[in-house]
């Protein structure tokens, strides 16, 4: 009987390594970018520069038609 217990401890305890493992894995893996998530993130980078840039061109075009030039 008591090694049935001892074996179902070193199970739980297998398991619990495991599941931490697992765990510190996906932490390290989620804070690391791949390439691919560079390439999109400097592509939304990009983007939202050239959003900015038709932003300030549309408020000077509505101020200057504003002021009826």
């Amino acid at each position: 009987m008591g090694e049935m217990i001892a074996i179902g401890v070193m199970v739980g305890i297998i398991i619990l390594a495991s599941s931490v493992h697992r765990f510190v894995d996906r932490k390290t893996r989620a804070s690391i970018p791949s390439e691919a998530e560079e390439r999109i993130l400097a592509r939304l980078n990009e983007l939202d520069r050239r959003m900015g840039d038709i932003q300030d061109v549309m408020i000077a075009l509505d101020e200057k038609m504003s002021r009826g030039e």
